[in-house]
């Protein structure tokens, strides 16, 4: 397999599964690998460079290791603006009055989470409209969670950190069509009498506790993924956490795990996170 600076971890993993314990090897933070939950997570959307500059060791080393197991390395020069010719038709032909924009690159480097707001302005856009944003990396997550209520999606690499995430807002009969297809909820909100049952239900003696909202992003979803393979059978993670988390629940909702929420303010939420199966 040839591989560059802009290979997915997740492409390198699926070609030899034991690339998984040489990254990890390279660097303490890129051990996360190993954590089956925050691999799923990290892998699909960081390339080489992108774990290389996250581990804070060079590309060259990444090439060398790979090298070693037999990868073939391309030195790749930075690609021009990706042309417009792949485009989908309901970009091409939109309006610019339908389109709505917004750049969340200074959000990020600010250290707030912006997907509140781009769930508020995708909910305020009106179905057919298409919704742009403007970030320093493919967001992934984002596009998997909008996928699933309908969103049609594109993204426009323009830069290596500036990229440009389209959503399609569907109609009312195509996001019928989504919704009749969905499986049983994997988030539930909970009020104050359904929380308290699930806490009888749930007592302390088949529980852990997590509290994050101390942490800054991205530990707190890192933390919680870490602890989830911990959990004895018929234990559930009980988490305090500062707001819903969104992007996590989208990683729970794949990896066959019920999150109860229960917010108490706006500042205060309640989680209960418990494993089911496969078959739902």
């Amino acid at each position: 397999m040839v591989v560059h600076a802009k290979t997915r971890i997740a492409s390198i993993i699926r070609e030899k599964p034991q690339a998984i314990e040489v990254i990890a090897s390279l660097a303490p933070p890129l051990e996360k690998l190993k954590n089956p939950l925050l691999r799923k997570m990290f892998a699909s959307r960081v390339t080489v460079a992108d774990a290389a500059a996250m581990g804070g060791c060079t590309i060259e080393a990444f090439r060398d290791a790979l090298e070693k197991m037999g990868f073939q390395w391309m030195e790749q020069e930075m690609q021009p603006e990706t042309q417009t010719s792949d485009q989908p038709d309901w970009l091409t032909h939109a309006d610019a009055s339908q389109i709505e924009t917004m750049d969340v690159r200074q959000s990020l480097q600010q250290g707030k989470d912006p997907l509140q707001d781009i769930l508020k302005a995708y909910e305020n856009i009106q179905p057919g409209a298409i919704l742009c944003i403007i970030n320093s990396f493919e967001p992934v997550p984002l596009i998997q969670l909008l996928g699933k209520k309908g969103a049609r999606s594109y993204t426009l690499e323009k830069a290596s950190d500036l990229f440009y995430t389209y959503f399609q807002k569907p109609t009312t009969d195509e996001a019928f069509r989504v919704n009749e297809d969905d499986e049983a909820p994997a988030v539930i909100y909970c009020n104050q009498q359904k929380w308290e049952a699930l806490l009888q239900q749930y007592p302390e003696s088949k529980r852990r506790f997590l509290d994050v909202r101390a942490l800054e992003m991205p530990q707190p979803m890192q933390t919680i993924l870490a602890a989830l393979p911990e959990l004895a059978p018929g234990q559930a993670l009980l988490v305090q956490h500062k707001r819903v988390p969104v992007y996590l629940l989208e990683e729970l909702h794949d990896a066959h795990y019920r999150t109860y929420i229960y917010k108490t303010s706006e500042t205060e939420v309640w989680l209960l996170i418990v494993q089911i199966a496969e078959n739902g």
